[in-house]
């Protein structure tokens, strides 16, 4: 463990990194409506339905859901700005502000964490710590109301207090351990692969009655939420899981009709995992080039893995854990990677540091017939391939950065959820229902009631078969639903829309194109119970 005067140097270094990430979290912030990102503006509305004291569930539908497929830490985090700003807008505009400033946090204690245990010498942590979250894709999840700012912050704390000695933790930090962890993964169900490399890494250094300690506070913590889940799911009529159901609902969707369906979703999401990765490295190679790279980029994380899992097991597992389930998951693993990003290029240069440097230990570099300094030599040259990766990654980042790449599709989606608000506040009743891609954010910036604009059981990479056209007309016809409006330009949304027209004839018709192109059509109920004899 480093000395008191180390951790003291360590902590105001990452300070700094913090500061800086802080600084550009907070600039990255725009004026996007919150709710074009959907779950953010769920977790807006759990929080505002909290401070009313209306309990955890989302009232703006046409029935009651309780919120099981978000788990609480997040919105309960919220609902401190619905209490006390004096107005929606103040609201939303704080809590923007806050996701700027977790950011920031989670930086300095990634910094801190590589530091404090050794894993990188300083350049190159602190190196590692900036490129990785001074980055487009961080600031994508960052410049919004998304849980993934926080969850890194309570998940590089974890992984710290986890990691941080070798001595025989006593029960107090034993305690303090499980019930981090638990709330990592109450902010975000994959946490639980925070819970899995904790309880490894305690197992691994300290027995397994200190690891069964561990994983029965982590119990006794998320139980609540668990039994809530349980309990609560089956009060989600099946017309709303898709959009509102648990997890575990989403997840049988899928296989309930094919177990060999979770062999198409591995496939997908490995792929899009290596490509993503790679493409962060190497951007426009090609799909294949990508994949390659990130292949590499994967197996000297392997390395530094096994490099540094005596020193750091929670951290070193971390992320093998991680990429299990988001492997097996329903949904496109695009952000689930961009956060992982930082550690595993951590990871990656531990471990070709290792490697490079035992290669040329082995090499005995000769000059004039005799060897010379290998060990200095082979060090000059992997450092010199290590800061050159460096230096080319700052320089994606910082041109993703400086051209604000988060901004283009929030901003063109804001625009266009703002016209559908425009038209819902001119031209609706308070009781009619309007059904909409981003159904949340029109309730939190109307006050109507909503509904989603389109049933599919999986995200649509994952989806087997035709669409559920029935599912979508009875959608209509039981949530209530008199107006829909949908982008005619993307067409996993419209698609569905024009199979049910073509269904049910006369059940949509077209009254309304906003100036960017969002289609508002009419239901007409009767025509809706009818579809037509075509197939």
């Amino acid at each position: 463990m480093s000395g008191l005067a180390d951790r003291r140097r360590n902590l105001q270094m990452a300070l700094a990194v913090g500061v800086v990430v802080a600084a550009v979290g907070l600039w990255a912030q725009n004026e996007s409506l919150v709710g074009v990102n959907y779950d953010d503006a769920i977790y807006v509305l759990l929080a505002k339905s909290v401070a009313a004291g209306e309990g955890y569930g989302l009232s703006h539908l046409p029935v009651d859901v309780p919120g099981v497929k978000y788990p609480p830490l997040y919105p309960l985090s919220l609902v401190p700005f619905w209490v006390l700003a004096g107005s929606q807008g103040a609201a939303l505009y704080a809590m923007k502000l806050a996701n700027g400033l977790y950011i920031g946090v989670a930086a300095g204690l990634f910094a801190f964490l590589l530091l404090d245990l050794g894993l990188l010498v300083t350049p190159l942590a602190l190196g590692v710590a900036l490129i990785g979250f001074l980055a487009g894709s961080i600031m994508l999840v960052s410049s919004g109301l998304l849980s993934e700012p926080l969850y890194l912050a309570l998940l590089f704390l974890s992984l710290w207090l986890t990691d941080r000695t070798d001595e025989q933790p006593g029960v107090g930090r034993l305690i303090a351990i499980g019930v981090l962890a638990a709330l990592v993964f109450l902010t975000r169900s994959i946490g639980v692969a925070l819970l899995a490399a904790v309880v490894f890494a305690v197992w691994y250094r300290h027995g397994r009655r200190s690891a069964l300690s561990v994983a029965g506070t982590a119990g006794l913590v998320i139980l609540p939420w668990v039994g809530f889940v349980v309990v609560a799911s089956g009060a989600v009529p099946d017309l709303l899981v898709p959009s509102y159901g648990s997890y575990g609902q989403l997840y049988l969707a899928l296989v309930a009709d094919s177990p060999l369906a979770t062999l198409d979703v591995v496939a997908a999401n490995v792929g899009a995992i290596l490509q993503t990765l790679g493409g962060k490295l190497l951007p426009e190679l090609g799909a294949v080039a990508e994949s390659l790279v990130g292949t590499a980029l994967l197996g000297f994380a392997l390395l530094g893995s096994r490099r540094v899992v005596k020193k750091a097991p929670a951290t070193a597992t971390y992320i093998w854990f991680y990429l299990f389930p988001i492997s097996l998951w329903v949904f496109p693993p695009f952000r689930f990677v961009f956060i992982l990003f930082p550690l595993v290029l951590a990871l990656g240069i531990v471990g070709f540091l290792g490697l490079a440097e035992r290669a040329g230990e082995a090499s005995g570099l000769r000059w004039r017939g005799r060897v010379i300094g290998e060990r200095r030599w082979a060090n000059l040259a992997i450092l010199a391939a290590t800061a050159a990766l460096l230096v080319h990654q700052a320089y994606l980042e910082v041109g993703s950065v400086r051209a604000r790449v988060w901004d283009g599709a929030q901003l063109v989606k804001s625009a266009a959820g703002e016209e559908v608000i425009d038209w819902v506040i001119d031209n609706t009743e308070p009781d009619d229902v309007v059904a909409f891609e981003f159904d949340p954010l029109v309730a939190l910036h109307t006050g109507r009631t909503v509904a989603p604009n389109n049933y599919q059981p999986v995200h649509i990479w994952y989806s087997r078969g035709e669409s559920p056209v029935e599912e979508l007309a009875r959608l209509f016809r039981e949530m209530g639903v008199r107006y829909v409006a949908v982008r005619r330009y993307v067409a996993a949304a419209s698609g569905p829309l024009n199979e049910l027209m073509g269904r049910y004839p006369g059940g949509l018709e077209l009254i309304h194109i906003t100036p960017g192109g969002v289609l508002v059509l009419e239901t007409h109920r009767a025509a809706l119970e009818v579809p037509s004899e075509a197939p």
